[in-house]
């Protein structure tokens, strides 16, 4: 059974219960280079997976409609049949190369709910939420930022989990790169991650793959070079390490992957735990439903409101116009 996130509707601030989705509103202006350093100082780094999530659900009603978009090429539309395993990068390149804006106020609004309802588990008291209301009267009249700015500074706070790769497990990732992407997509992927794609790799390179991917030590890598290429490809093979000299899509992804450069965020184990298990663009989309749900019931019952107060303005009108007409006989 997968986790699920606590549903909770109300939060005690200052001895007052306040609505969570009205924090989370409030917090959306919070910029993010002040979210960083917040989160920084409470040693709190975040799972890649949940950057994901955030872009996919923002753009998400945008692809809902692409069969009926004309700016989709069909190739593209093909690609989108994938859409819901894309890779961090896929997502990024599908906004820019369409237009498709990627609201850093619905991001932040997102990321915000993720943290309110996990505060306990990442040591956050309630207490620290009114200093964060705090920095929402400073900003509340700010200008919006910018997703690429938001996406700078937060990468300063997000980690890749082992096994993954661009937000997703390394499996999936490359099953997704190779049938959703074109060749000098790959070609920018691997710019994105420190790492010169060659047209077609030598012994040298082709041992080091080999040697990453085994994790062997420096007596092995010596037996390994007295082996021919063609040799070499047939071990790598036996050893199901997808990679050859003459460059496929597939052997670029895998190329990547072993080559790309470590980034400095710590990685939170702890932290990592306590996202296992649930599936946050589902609590996303349930908990968007609930927030348009809650407006509609809010705005009925506003409604009604107004009707009862008009009808019974009527009542008193017609109540004073019956004695005024009996005065009158």
């Amino acid at each position: 059974m997968k986790a699920r996130i606590k549903s909770e509707e109300t939060i005690e601030l200052n001895n007052k219960k306040v609505r969570i989705d009205k924090l989370i509103a409030s917090f959306a202006v919070i910029p993010s280079h002040e979210i960083v350093k917040y989160l920084k100082n409470k040693e709190i780094f975040l799972p890649n997976y949940l950057h994901k999530a955030l872009i996919r659900k923002n753009i998400a009603p945008t692809i809902a409609n692409a069969e009926n978009d004309d700016k989709f090429s069909d190739e593209m539309r093909h690609r989108l049949k994938w859409f819901d395993e894309f890779t961090i990068f896929q997502l990024e390149r599908l906004a820019e190369s369409y237009g498709i804006n990627v609201s850093a106020k619905e991001y932040k609004k997102d990321f915000w709910d993720i943290i309110i309802h996990n505060r306990n588990d990442l040591g956050i008291s309630n207490l620290e939420f009114v200093k964060l209301q705090n920095l929402t009267m400073k900003y509340q009249r700010s200008e919006q930022e910018s997703y690429e700015t938001l996406k700078e500074n937060m990468s300063d706070i997000y980690f890749e989990p082992k096994g993954y790769f661009e937000g997703c497990p390394e499996q999936k990732a490359r099953e997704v790169l190779v049938h959703a992407t074109t060749l000098n997509d790959i070609r920018d992927l691997g710019k994105k991650h420190g790492v010169e794609i060659p047209r077609r790799i030598n012994k040298k390179q082709l041992i080091e793959i080999i040697a990453l991917k085994l994790d062997l030590n420096e007596s092995e890598q010596k037996e390994l070079e007295k082996k021919p290429i063609l040799e070499l490809e047939r071990y790598a093979k036996e050893k199901n390490i997808n990679v050859s000299i003459e460059l496929r899509k597939v052997d670029m992804i895998e190329f990547i992957i072993l080559k790309r450069k470590n980034r400095t965020v710590p990685v939170q184990e702890d932290h990592l735990k306590i996202f296992e298990g649930i599936n946050i663009e589902e609590y996303l989309y349930e908990s968007k439903f609930e927030e348009i749900a809650r407006r509609y019931t809010e705005e009925r019952k506003r409604k009604r409101r107004i009707l009862r107060q008009v009808l019974i303005a009527l009542v008193i009108i017609a109540a004073a116009l019956i004695i005024v007409w009996f005065d009158l006989l």
